[in-house]
């Protein structure tokens, strides 16, 4: 008998304040097999829809107008403990990287090195 095994579809929040970027990686992850749950402009969207959508991946800019990615990574680590919160910068500085993992970031990755990183860290994220 030839046994399937079930993968469950990681659920991705995309929260940019670019679209084109925000369309760019939406096509990136469902080629790589994810599910978006949403994409939106702003931290304060991604707070409006974290309850109703469940997702499992929260993937968020750091350079935002009105919350910036760092503030709604944290108020949305304080909602749930489980969701897993990447952070997509152009600032490849430690200090960014160091506040992002005081306040419970599970990974950062720059925008430069999107293409190689992100499914990496994705599938590091997801095990």
């Amino acid at each position: 008998m030839l046994w399937m095994a079930v993968m469950r579809v990681i659920k991705v929040l995309l929260v940019d304040d670019s679209p084109d970027f925000r369309k760019l990686l939406g096509r990136l992850l469902r080629g790589l097999g994810f599910e978006i749950a949403a994409s939106v402009g702003s931290g304060e969207e991604a707070l409006q829809l974290l309850a109703s959508e469940h997702p499992d991946v929260v993937i968020l800019d750091i350079a935002m107008p009105g919350l910036s990615g760092l503030e709604t990574a944290q108020r949305i680590r304080a909602l749930s403990a489980d969701v897993k919160l990447l952070i997509l910068s152009l600032h490849a500085t430690p200090e960014y990287q160091q506040a992002a993992s005081a306040i419970g970031v599970d990974a950062y990755v720059c925008k430069s090195n999107l293409v190689p990183e992100l499914p990496r860290v994705l599938a590091e994220l997801s095990a």
